[in-house]
């Protein structure tokens, strides 16, 4: 199996088509731990020169509405009929608001290399049967604020262009609250991958 692949693109609907594209013709067949069928890329790193561009790829399947409120949990921590979301836990990591953490640290010191986020709970996701795919936030103030997310596990084609949305909004808060421009996104996924219930989806549009 081959390990590892980049992507510098141009925008997140590029990213989006662009990753499609390298899991279908080049991801490994497996079936996962849940007995999901799935095509597999390890390791591939997508840079996105400019998230605030052609956001929305026109064949993912959320609207703008949607993507906005997705967006809102992200930032703002709101509850969710679910076991978690990301928001609650960066917003309230045993006690530790981390969004509010990364916008001070970064204010006291703008060459820090601490503004991390984590949204993984040993004490929880050890025992969970749902848990985080994003694990990992950054930010680095270097001229512009940017923005790397590692996803240990990352549904391509049903959630990488809304994962995208929302951190660009949140990319844009936290450089708001700091004084900075909104730089890229890079986004680190461990497993990138296509369930086999999308695979007629994705083939019509990548072939």
């Amino acid at each position: 199996m081959k390990i590892g692949r980049f992507i510098r693109a141009s925008t997140i609907s590029d990213a989006w088509y662009r990753g499609l594209n390298l899991i279908w013709n080049h991801g490994e067949t497996l079936v996962d731990e849940r007995g999901s069928k799935i095509k597999e890329l390890l390791d591939l790193v997508i840079v996105i020169e400019n998230p605030y561009e052609d956001q929305i790829p026109k064949d993912a399947a959320w609207s703008k509405e949607h993507l906005e409120e997705y967006a809102k949990q992200l930032i703002r921590g709101t509850e969710q009929d679910f076991v978690y979301t990301y928001g609650q836990r960066l917003r309230d990591w045993n006690g530790t608001d981390q969004i509010e953490y990364v916008i001070k640290k970064l204010r006291e010191s703008p060459s820090s290399r601490r503004a991390t986020c984590v949204t993984w709970m040993p004490s929880k996701d050890t025992k969970a049967e749902e848990v985080p795919c994003m694990v990992i936030l950054d930010f680095k103030l270097r001229g512009e604020l940017n923005l790397t997310t590692v996803f240990r596990s990352h549904d391509f084609y049903g959630a990488a262009a809304a994962n995208w949305y929302a951190l660009s909004k949140l990319l844009e808060h936290v450089s708001q609250q700091v004084g900075a421009t909104p730089g890229r996104i890079t986004s680190i996924s461990i497993s990138a991958h296509i369930y086999e219930p999308d695979w007629d989806d994705v083939s019509a549009i990548v072939e």
